[in-house]
């Protein structure tokens, strides 16, 4: 499997790794940063399916450059890369994906100081959700967003900011409309001279359903007014343990249609732990809530409880590891009554990291996801297996 694993143009590649000394001098402090990676990676069952099980490998390969320039108060970064993804069975899912991230983290004074970023992203949907197996959907997001931190007395904060965003799918995905949101916050955060912090910002979004025609038989709306009201808490337990809380309420209310609305409570508490200076472990449990529009569902209450511990092996080996069980409901009143879905999610993973050089990194992981669901034809298991090289230099 191994040798499968990895293909003839990855081993090329490592090979020329190894064989290229000027590598040896990339440095993540460099104003002008080069990365190239390769990498392979095989799923036995690519179209999440109960049955009939399908298996690819998907080569990845990607190029791109990154740029972090201090000025002064200032920080400018810039990073840009260009993937390609190619499926060995199913070749009508081959696409490239073109990503950046542009920040300007700016600063007036030490007291005043924000940031103003752009970032893009570009995926395949995945095929847990998105059912048709016979096309390709794109999911695109762009984030246009300026914020700003004044403390004109040290230890208090005040937060604002604006953002703007577009969710775009190259099909129709129903579930995960396309859209496009504007939103503006507002908060107080407090800094302890501990370092731990507390919070309270409110965030009120306006949304557009974008190629969405109004539709009562579907309850297809056209937009949504949504206010979330959230509460953090970062508290440094000791040099060796942090706990972050975050709380909030959602409440998603829509133009036309009461019965696509919520009102939920969401939030994430997670614990890192670091006995030594090699091992780290981090809990955490969550509840996510999400619009998720169908016949029989309005939104998404997902429950998760997660273990991810880390391990320095050497200053260049390191290893990583997860494990997480889910539990998603498919709430709110909807077209059709009489269907209650609930899905179980588990997954496993483990992996790791050999940086041979400061410019290198190789590494290679396994990953088991399971889900049970409610619903006939919605559970499958699936492993995914990968190698992977990335060049920084």
């Amino acid at each position: 499997m191994i040798t499968n694993l990895l293909g003839s143009k990855l081993r090329l590649t490592l090979f020329a790794v190894f064989l290229s000394p000027a590598l040896v001098y990339a440095d993540e402090q460099d104003v002008f940063n080069v990365i190239a990676g390769l990498s392979r990676q095989y799923d036995n069952n690519l179209f999440r399916a109960s049955a009939d099980e399908r298996s690819d490998q998907i080569t990845t390969s990607l190029a791109g450059i990154r740029i972090n320039k201090p000025y002064s108060l200032q920080r400018f970064k810039f990073d840009l890369t260009q993937t390609a993804y190619r499926y060995q069975n199913a070749d009508y899912l081959d696409f490239d994906a073109t990503e950046y991230k542009a920040a300007w983290l700016w600063a007036l004074t030490p007291y005043l100081t924000g940031n103003l970023s752009a970032n893009r992203t570009q995926a395949l949907n995945s095929f847990a959700d998105y059912t048709n197996r016979q096309l390709q959907n794109i999911r695109t997001t762009e984030t246009r967003r300026f914020d700003a931190d004044w403390s004109p007395h040290g230890n208090w904060h005040l937060l604002a900011g604006v953002t703007h965003y577009t969710l775009v799918n190259s099909e129709t995905f129903q579930a995960e409309s396309d859209y496009t949101q504007d939103a503006v916050d507002a908060g107080v955060k407090y800094v302890y001279r501990s370092g731990t912090t507390t919070s309270l910002i409110v965030h009120d979004k306006k949304g557009i359903y974008d190629n969405r025609a109004l539709s009562s038989a579907n309850l297809n709306d056209t937009g949504f007014d949504e206010r979330e009201i959230e509460a953090g808490l970062n508290w440094i337990l000791s040099g060796k343990s942090r706990l972050d809380v975050k709380a909030s309420y959602v409440d998603r209310n829509h133009d036309h249609f009461s019965q696509r609305d919520y009102s939920r409570p969401a939030g994430t508490v997670s614990f890192v732990w670091a006995p030594t200076g090699k091992i780290q472990v981090s809990i955490n449990a969550s509840r996510q809530v999400a619009s998720f529009q169908t016949n029989y569902s309005s939104y998404t209450t997902r429950d998760t409880l997660a273990l991810s511990p880390t391990w320095a092996i050497t200053n260049k080996i390191n290893m990583q590891g997860s494990a997480s069980i889910a539990r998603r409901k498919f709430d709110g009143r909807s077209v059709v009554t009489d269907i209650d879905r609930e899905d179980i999610e588990r997954l496993i993973s483990v992996g790791v990291n050999w940086t041979p050089l400061r410019s290198i990194t190789i590494g290679a992981s396994v990953q088991h996801s399971e889900r049970d669901s409610s619903l006939l034809n919605f559970d499958y298991k699936d492993t995914i297996a990968s190698i992977s090289s990335q060049l920084f230099f």
